[in-house]
Order: C-alpha cells, then structure tokens, then sequence
C-alpha cells in the first residue's frame, strides 16, 4: 500500500495513485503503483466504454484497497462515471491550484495534459489534506440543486429576452409600455401584447373592451386601470411607416411566445420544487442543495464561507493590506446567500440593525449583503450540523449576552 504521510493531515493508504487530467478526445492518466517506484502513463479514448474497460483492468491488477485518483473536474460526464465505482477514491484539486503547482515544476511555462496528469499525481503526496473528496450527494439533495439551478438559469434568459422586449417596445410601440404591469414577461403583459400588437391596433379598441380585458387578467383596481385608459387618451402616434409596425409585430411575436413557454417552464418548475423540498429533511430548497444531507461535507463553517464565494480574500504584505470579493466559486451558490440575507434583514431585527449598522459605516450595499451572509452561515452551520432548527429568540440572547453593537 502506498501511505500518504502528509504532516498535516490523516494518514491515508492507497493501492495504487492516479492523476487524470481529461480531454475531448482522450483521457491521460499518470498512475504509481504500490511497491513500485516507476510512473505509468495511460492514454484512453473519452467515451464510456473504453473507460468501463480500463476501470475494469485496475479492478483486476489492484484487487484490494482503494485507489486514489485526482482529477480537476467535480463534475461531468468523466465524474459521473467514476463515481460508480466505490474502490476509486476520487479527489478534486482546483485548476487554479494546478497551474501553479505545474508551473513551479515547469517555470518555462510549458502545458501538456501529460504534463498536467503528471502534476496532479504529485500533488497527492504534497497536498492531500487540501483535497476534498467528490461524492455523490443524496438523491433529495441532487434534485433541489437541479431544479434550482435549471429555474435560475430559465429566469436568467426571461430577464434577457423580457428586455429585448422592452427594447423593441421603446423602438416602434412605446405607448404600451404605459398600458402593461411591471414586467414585461408577465401574463398579462404577454396577454395584452398578444390582441394589441401595435399602436393602430390599440387606438382602434374602446375603453370598455380595455377595462374588460383587465379585469378578465385578474387586474381589478379601478384607479391603475383608469391610470392607463389616460395614458392611452394622450398618446400620439410615434411614425406613420406601416413597416415600422410591421416589422416590430413580427419580433414582438417571437418574443411573446418565448416569454410564454419559458412562464410555463418556470411555473412546472416550482412545482417540482415544493415536491422536492416536501421530501427533504432540512432548510429551504437553495440553501438545502447547498449544504447537502451530509453532515461531514464540511469540516468548519469557514470551509463553506470560503467555497460558496462569501467569504472575502484578504492579501497581505508588509504595510500594505487589501481585502476584495472572492470571484473563483460557485456563482449561483453565492448569490443563493446574497439574495437570501437580503431578504433575511426584512424579516429578522438583528439582521435588520446588523445591515443598517453597516450601512451607516460607508459599505456598499453588495458588502453589507456579503458580511450579513457571512454571518448567517457561521449560525446556519451549526443548525444544520446539530439537526436544530434556528430559534430567532434563543440568537438574539446571546447577542444581548456578548454585548453585541
């Protein structure tokens, strides 16, 4: 067995070692062997079959222990297959940790994948106490973060399209930006959109058939439906090219029906939301698929600050400090903790005073947001792994009993 004696962390013991650095079109492994002081290299085409095959082969030639492998990627078709296999320990190094690793083997600055395999292998021995082990999460977990991540990425093209949209709107029809809601992607603007796509088709209907239409869309107050009748009684035409109209009547159709499917697919998904998060044991659906169910995911509340992006960087050299935004991270993970400490100062006083406090001291907004997160996961940490739920009274206690500004 080869031992892993790095002094800072647990000695660990593997059969056989493997650095795997994946690629398009092949796969390049670096791999020592238990007893052995000779590194093999191994070249495989990237496709199911042949990796099934040459798994199968370490199976056979290591038949006992397990076999330490790292890789760059946490994620992919190459994880998902490994993942299979419980004999195949599978480690994760960032790649920004690899290309200094590497160039400080190689300071001309030169990159293969051999080369970058050949690194990876090395930094087992050097830094296995810096490699978080990939495993499969939960099967609840796995679909709030599917679904979360898919629901966030829909929103994103509605935002893109909905401005297209009112981009379009300012260009050829800007009088219907008074006579819809706030968003453009909404029902009812789609609705309305879709029976008056142009001016002309507007000044031809009556107030009366305007003021059903709203009330048939769920919009009843008297004084925002008078508010728009008004605003259509002042209008004036924009132009007199009928190409005009026409031409933005065919763009606006497009992106009408867009705006509708992707309503649609965003509604179906937040039904599959409260199903998954009805089967889920712990918090609200974001923050559940960013913690998992595992509770030895994480060994401290500083390693999740520090991976969901909340967690500044702070570079220090003499006299000279600076502290900026950490950028490597999971960018949905850390707006989830941005969004949600926001929302969290509209509802908690402490969170409230805390976000205030700051404000009143020069931070920006986005800042402010940051250190209350920063905050709320040092709390949420400790909730989740004791299985308590957060008691809002029992917190504000022990601020009172600190002497909390």
């Amino acid at each position: 067995m080869i031992d892993i004696l790095n002094p800072f962390g647990n000695k660990v013991s593997y059969a056989a070692c493997i650095g795997l650095d994946w690629g398009h079109f092949n796969n390049c492994f670096h791999l020592l062997a238990a007893g052995s002081n000779r590194i093999e290299r191994i070249e495989v085409a990237a496709n199911p079959a042949s990796m099934a095959t040459l798994i199968g082969q370490l199976r056979e030639r290591f038949p006992q222990g397990k076999i330490g492998l790292v890789s760059e990627q946490t994620k992919g078709a190459l994880v998902n297959q490994l993942l299979d296999y419980p004999f195949i320990e599978l480690m994760a190094v960032n790649p920004h940790a690899l290309a200094k690793f590497r160039r400080s083997l190689h300071p001309a600055g030169c990159k293969t994948d051999p080369i970058d395999s050949s690194a990876l292998l090395r930094m087992i021995f050097t830094h296995r106490d810096r490699m978080p082990i990939i495993a499969r999460a939960d099967a609840a977990t796995r679909r709030l973060d599917a679904c979360n991540q898919h629901r966030r990425k829909l929103v994103e093209q509605r935002v893109k399209i909905s401005n297209r949209l009112g981009s379009l709107l300012k260009e050829y029809y800007p009088q219907a930006l008074a006579m819809l809601g706030a968003n453009t992607w909404h029902p009812l603007s789609l609705a309305f959109l879709r029976r008056w796509p142009s001016y002309s088709a507007l000044m031809k209907c009556r107030d009366s058939t305007l003021e059903k239409f709203y009330h048939t869309q769920g919009s009843r107050s008297k004084a925002a439906i008078q508010k728009r009748l008004a605003s259509r009684r002042a209008s004036a035409a924009l132009s007199s090219d009928e190409v005009l109209e026409e031409l933005g009547e065919m763009q606006l159709s497009d992106y009408v029906e867009q705006l509708s499917l992707l309503n649609k697919q965003i509604a179906h998904l937040d039904q599959l939301l409260c199903k998954a998060f009805r089967e889920h044991p712990d918090m609200a659906p974001r923050l559940a698929a960013a913690f998992g169910s595992d509770r030895n995911r994480f060994r401290s509340c500083s390693q999740i600050q520090a991976y969901v992006g909340i967690a500044p960087i702070k570079v220090q050299s003499g006299k000279t400090e600076h502290t900026s935004m950490r950028r490597h991270c999971p960018k949905f993970l850390r707006q989830s903790f941005h969004e949600w400490a926001g929302l969290s100062a509209q509802y908690s006083p402490w969170a409230k005073a805390y976000f205030q406090m700051l404000l009143e001291r020069g931070k920006k907004v986005g800042e402010a947001k940051r250190a209350l997160a920063f905050k709320w996961i040092r709390i949420l940490y400790r909730c989740w792994k004791d299985h308590q739920p957060y008691d809002e009274t029992l917190y504000v206690k022990s601020l009172i009993k600190r002497n909390s500004p």
